[in-house]
Order: structure tokens, then sequence, then C-alpha cells
């Protein structure tokens, strides 16, 4: 029977410094050799481990082995290793895990079973004060896996995403600037740790650049819009209510029966929402101002940025094309509305796009809310039982404060959308909801000097109150009346602002043809009360 020349531990040394002989082992079949091997790793005696991880070292350098190393899980026996209290045996899990990251194929293994979760503690437990001590008969040991480990997480998030995430989400990022002082921790030390941040950037950047391309498809395939509806005119509703029903040869059409069956089920199948919703979450801020920091990886942090407003535009499309339920129901609709909320009014972003995008989510969940999936208004106004006084005034003071016509806009539909599921559930308290938002769209309808926010906004008002439950509220804050006082003044302002686009046109024409006739019908009703 042929043998393998394999080492032991000098005995003679500290119990955790291992140093090598040759010893023989015999020759045994890979899979007995695969045994012997988690047998070996899971002894407490460290010899045992470290002569199993020298095995295991010479095993993969056998393509043929790593398939079979794969199947019988042995990455996730050695993982751990990296966290041992023996130095020989963390840089012997940490070279072999190292190599055996070389290949893209084998990352992804490595990733499925879990080696990062290790790898992260590792640097968390063992790097953050470190420094090599020139007395230390492990030092060599210790600068060598640590080199090994840089190298390993270098190789698994060139290969992964998850990684990155994993890497996003840990301290990793504010533990290796600290090694890049050469007269501390030389020069290998300073090299691996510049190559790894160069290349956390390269790869980051164009992970970043992948997945925005794949969003901004995504986007476009769950795009509602028509060309060819465009053309002719459209009531305000069918433009602003993303549950309104098409009817096509006496059947309901729900937006998202716009897209292919076989879209809408990948889409679902494949969680697409949940994934490009994570997209919309930034990492901690400490690594935020990290990137933030080093012109090498400002790149990134505005790549991270521009994901992020992509990401928002993408759900903002996926709320109009998914059905209410394969979005986590009512209550994960308005989850999404309250985070996308706090995007706008609780991070004082100066990134405009970014307030834009999230305002036009919240707009969009508001209104799926609105409707439930036969067309129904939605009277779940329970969900915004906890909703404040002071919590609509913020809103509010959002968008006196906003000087961007198209955050102004999507801001004044949802709140008067928000107004509008108040509706059904009317008590002194929603009442007093109600004539607040009534009393704000008014007052910011006569200072806006946009004609189609303008008309946004009375048109917002008119959907609020074609509610018959409404003729109380309208005549308690006097609704006809204010609203013939601004018919005229939408009319000279059309007049003056002929150059629009066409979708703010077909708007300004539809809400000064409807204005009159709801004024009037508004009358009646108020009158025979």
């Amino acid at each position: 029977m042929g043998k393998i020349r394999k080492r032991r531990p000098n005995k003679s040394q500290a119990p955790e410094v291992v140093e090598s002989i040759e010893h023989e082992l015999p020759l045994e079949s890979n899979e007995n050799a695969i045994q012997t091997i988690i047998d070996q790793l899971q002894t407490v005696n460290v010899e045992e481990k470290y002569c199993g991880l020298q095995t295991f070292a010479m095993l993969i350098e056998s393509p043929e082995n790593i398939e079979k190393i794969i199947e019988q899980s042995l990455i996730k026996i050695v993982a751990p290793l990296l966290l041992d209290l023996s130095v020989s045996v963390r840089n012997a899990a940490a070279g072999s895990l190292r190599n055996l990251s070389v290949l893209q194929h084998v990352c992804e293994a490595l990733m499925e079973q879990d080696v990062m979760t290790p790898l992260v503690c590792y640097f968390h437990q063992f790097t953050e004060t470190w420094t090599p001590d020139v007395n230390s008969k492990t030092k060599d040991e210790e600068i060598d896996t640590f080199i090994q480990c840089v190298n390993l997480l270098l190789n698994l998030c060139e290969s992964s995403d998850l990684a990155v995430k994993y890497l996003t989400e840990s301290r990793i990022l504010d533990i290796l600037p600290r090694y890049l002082d050469i007269a501390t921790f030389g020069s290998d030390i300073v090299i691996a740790v510049l190559q790894c941040i160069l290349n956390q950037i390269k790869a980051v950047t164009h992970m970043l650049d992948a997945q925005q391309s794949a969003i901004e498809i995504l986007a476009n395939i769950c795009s509602c819009e028509d060309d060819d509806e465009m053309e002719g005119d459209e009531s305000s509703e069918s433009e602003e209510n993303i549950e309104d029903d098409l009817i096509t040869n006496g059947e309901t059409l729900h937006s998202e029966d716009k897209l292919p069956p076989e879209v809408l089920e990948a889409m679902i199948s494949l969680e697409l929402f949940d994934k490009v919703w994570s997209r919309t979450q930034l990492p901690a801020e400490n690594v935020l101002l990290i990137l933030k920091e080093y012109e090498e990886s400002l790149l990134v942090y505005k790549k991270i940025h521009n994901l992020q407003t992509h990401a928002l535009l993408c759900v903002n499309n996926i709320l109009m094309a998914l059905p209410i339920d394969k979005l986590g129901g009512v209550n994960g609709v308005y989850r999404i509305w309250v985070d996308a909320g706090k995007l706008v009014f609780k991070q004082n972003s100066d990134n405009l796009n970014l307030v834009e995008s999230a305002t036009a989510v919240m707009r969009a969940a508001l209104d799926k809310i609105k409707f439930r999936e036969n067309g129904n208004i939605n009277n779940d106004s329970g969900l915004f039982s906890d909703l404040a006084l002071t919590d609509i005034e913020i809103m509010l003071n959002g968008i006196k404060d906003c000087q961007v016509p198209e955050i102004r806009s999507n801001l004044i539909r949802m709140i008067g959308i928000l107004a509008l599921l108040l509706v059904n559930n009317i008590n002194d308290t929603t009442t007093t909801v109600i004539c607040t938002i009534t009393e704000f769209l008014l007052d910011q309808a006569h200072k806006e000097n946009e004609v189609w926010v303008l008309a946004e906004a009375i048109d917002t008002l008119v959907d609020l109150y074609s509610e018959d439950e409404t003729d109380e509220i309208a005549a308690k804050v006097k609704l006809v009346e204010k609203l013939s006082i601004l018919s005229p003044i939408l009319k000279n302002k059309s007049r003056q602002q002929r150059k629009l686009p066409k979708e703010y046109k077909v708007l300004v024409s539809t809400v000064s043809s409807n204005l009159p006739r709801f004024i009037k019908y508004k009358k009646a009703r108020i009158c025979s009360l």
C-alpha cells in the first residue's frame, strides 16, 4: 500500500505551536480519507486538528477531490477553525480556505456552507487591536493567517454579492485601514490590505453597475405606461390611481394584468420585489463614512446612493405590476410606505433624486392600499390609527419646504390619498385630520406657481371629496367656495404656461374641464344637507 507523507507537531514546542516533521499515513480511499479528516478536525487535540487540516490541504490540490469535499460539507467543519485558540490551527485553516477560494464556483460553495460567519468573527475577534509582537514565537504564523484571511475575503467578495453584504454589515471596513501603517505592520500586510481594498472597490463597482442595469431593466418591464394611451384624452383618475380598473370586453383588467403571465410568475417565484427592496437600504453609517473619506472609494459611495434611487423607482413600478397579496398584503405595502417616508422626512437628505423616488413610492404604496383587488375602496383605515396629527404636520411642512415641483406633486397626491383612506372611518379624530389636509391643500394651491402642480392639488381635492360621505366636511371647510376661487386662477395659469410636457398638459386640461362640473355637483349635494 502506498504512503502519504504528513507533518506532525513537534512536541518539544508549546502546545499550540506546531512544527512540521514527516509522518507516514496509509493511503486510503478518498471517502475514508475525508471521514478521517472529519474525525480529526472535530477532536479537541491540537495535533489531531492540525494533522486533519494538512491532509485536507493536500486533498484539495486535486480538482477531482473538491466536489467530494463540498458534498461532504467539509467546509462547514474547517471554517470555524479560523477561530481556534491555536495559532497554527487558525493558520492552516486560513491557508486551505484561501486556496479553495481561488476557484469561483468553489466560492459559491464556501458561501453556501457559511464560511463568512467565522471569517467575519476572525476579523472582529483577532484583528481589531492586534499588532505583530516581535518577541512572539507565533508572530510569523499570525501575520500569515491575517494575510490569508484578507485574501480569502477578497476572493469571496469578488465572486459573491452576499459576501459583500456580510462585509458592509460588519466592522471589517473599520478595521482594515489601520493595517496600512507600514512601520507597524510591514510591507506584506500593507500590500495585502491595499490589494484587498482596491480590488472590496473594483469588484463592488462592477457589482453595483450590474445591479443597477438589472434594476433598470426590471423597472422598464414593470412600467405600465402605454405611449398610445398618452396620445388621447385621459381622466386624471386613470392617470393617478395605479389600481384603477380597465374594462376590456366586459371584464375587469387590473394593472398587474398588463404583464405577461410568464413574467408575473417569474417575478413572484424569484422574489424579485424583495431583492430590489433590499437595494433601497444603505450600508451602516460607519461604512458609508469610510467610503466617503477615501478618494479611491468615493465612487463606490456615489454608486451605492445611485443604486438606492434606481431601486426606489423600480419599487414604484413593481407596486403597480404585482398583485397586493404578493407584496405582503395591505400590511406589507403599508410598511413600504412607512419605510419610504423615513427616507423622505427623517434623513433630511440633500439627494433630491432620492427624495423624488421615495415620494413616488409613498404615493404608489398608498394608491395600492386604496383599492382592494376587486377594485373597491379599501376601508382598512386601522392601518393609520397610530398616525397622529403631528405626523401629518411633518408631511405638510415637507411640502411647504420643498422646492422641487415633482416632489411637491408626489407629496400632495400622497397626502390626499391618505385623507381619502380616512374617509371610510369618519370620527372626530379623522375629521380633524381630513380638515387639516384639505385646508393645507387649498392654501398650497393658492401659493403654487407651477400650473401642473396646482392642477394636481385641485385634482387631489376632487378625488377626496367625490365620496358622498364627505359632504358635511366639505361644507365645514367651505370647499365649494374656495374651489370656485381657484377655478379662474387655474385657467389663467394654464394660458400662461402652455409649454408643458405631454402628461402635464393632459393633467391640466382634464382638471380644468372637470372642476366646474365637480363644483356644480358638490354644491347641489351640500345644499341638500
